[in-house]
């Protein structure tokens, strides 16, 4: 059973993160997420969105069975990649949709998105400064949303952020109420899909 799921359903392509519980990312996972960016172009959808399968978390992190050089560094190599194949969608627009844990990697996984949107009992946590996955996401992406310092600070203290207190730091747009969860997001992404939609010719 593949760890990644790929959905095209009214015009939104959805990237199903399933390692559960905690959906950690391993450098199988990013390669098979990279090859579904890649190939989202061809699918021409009005939207791409990325979330977590189960209650429990967007993603917790890197899953690293014996932490050897070898595994960190195709690890860094495959999310390296993944960078890129988000770079080259250009302008079709991405989305994280957070429930559940976003720590380390998974902060900076939905980092990479163009809008987060978070259910209100989502809790995010930077990196700590050596675990750090996805590089322009920490010295580029993380400083734009939240300042330099801030970002600093949170992964040198290892703060675990609520998703309001992500919103009022910019790293959240949006928070919906976990008992209208699934309504409410499925209008905010068809309406998100709709505005995104390419005019005619």
């Amino acid at each position: 059973m593949s760890d990644v799921h790929v959905r095209l359903h009214k015009d939104i392509l959805w990237l199903l993160l399933d390692r559960q519980p905690l959906n950690s990312l391993t450098t199988e996972m990013l390669d098979k997420f990279t090859l579904a960016l890649q190939q989202a172009k061809k699918r021409s959808p009005h939207l791409i969105v990325i979330t977590g399968v189960g209650e429990r978390a967007f993603c917790a992190g890197v899953d690293l069975p014996d932490d050897s050089d070898k595994q960190r560094e195709d690890l860094l190599r495959a999310a390296r990649n993944t960078e890129i194949a988000f770079d080259d969608l250009h302008t079709l627009p991405t989305v994280a949709l957070v429930k559940g844990s976003a720590f380390g990697a998974g902060c900076e996984l939905a980092a990479l998105c163009d809008t987060i949107i978070a259910r209100d009992d989502a809790e995010f946590r930077l990196p700590a400064v050596s675990a750090k996955v996805f590089p322009n996401v920490v010295s580029l992406r993380l400083p734009a949303l939240i300042g330099r310092e801030t970002t600093t600070r949170l992964m040198q203290n290892g703060t675990t952020l609520n998703a309001h207190e992500a919103q009022r730091l910019g790293l959240v747009d949006q928070v919906l109420p976990a008992r209208r969860f699934v309504l409410d997001t499925e209008e905010l992404l068809v309406m998100l899909a709709s505005v995104n939609k390419p005019s005619s010719p």
